[in-house]
């Protein structure tokens, strides 16, 4: 019976070790970020078409981002975020955004750190059908999940998924970054 009260506490304190040296390394205070990547995105757009007609595409997407980051846990994080233009037929559409979010690192480990982020974006969209065409913008929020890697002292890789609903359109973002601490 001894024995098993054991377990719990080992498996506690082999918790608590990581997170201890995750904290070491988070008070930093503020401190400010650059970065950028590319993405590969799945679309699928039913708001500009018909029943029949369905815009699904994979394509890749550009990234600029700027942040502030409070001790490696806390940031805010401004991005611009170019989808492109897609086609499937007669159907075309170019996206454009910009977003703010608030993204909260999860500090498990020392030399990774996974994350969370949540934002909103604000888009403007050209969508075209043969020779009809719109334009409109719009406000949405977002959300997304990522790991950060150390690469060099100042600088890490992200990893991350993001999912966008841009009216009927969602958008589900994979992308790679770099990402550069002052």
């Amino acid at each position: 019976m001894k024995k098993l009260i054991h377990v719990p506490l080992i498996v506690a304190g082999l918790l608590i070790v990581p997170v201890g040296f995750a904290a070491e390394r988070s008070d930093r205070g503020l401190n400010a970020y650059v970065g950028g990547g590319v993405g590969y995105y799945r679309i699928n757009d039913d708001d500009f078409l018909g029943e029949d007609d369905r815009l699904k595409d994979n394509r890749h997407a550009l990234r600029a981002y700027v942040g502030v980051e409070a001790g490696r846990i806390f940031a805010l994080e401004g991005a611009y975020t170019d989808f492109g233009s897609t086609s499937d037929g007669l159907a075309d559409m170019e996206l454009t955004g910009l977003s703010a979010a608030v993204v909260v690192n999860i500090p498990l480990l020392a030399a990774i750190g996974p994350y969370g982020k949540l934002g909103i974006m604000s888009w403007d969209r050209e969508r075209s059908f043969g020779s009809l065409s719109s334009n409109d913008d719009g406000t949405d929020l977002f959300y997304g999940l990522g790991v950060r890697v150390p690469v060099l002292p100042n600088l890490d890789m992200r990893v991350e998924y993001e999912r966008y609903a841009i009216d009927d359109t969602d958008i589900d973002l994979a992308s790679v970054n770099l990402q550069l601490r002052f």
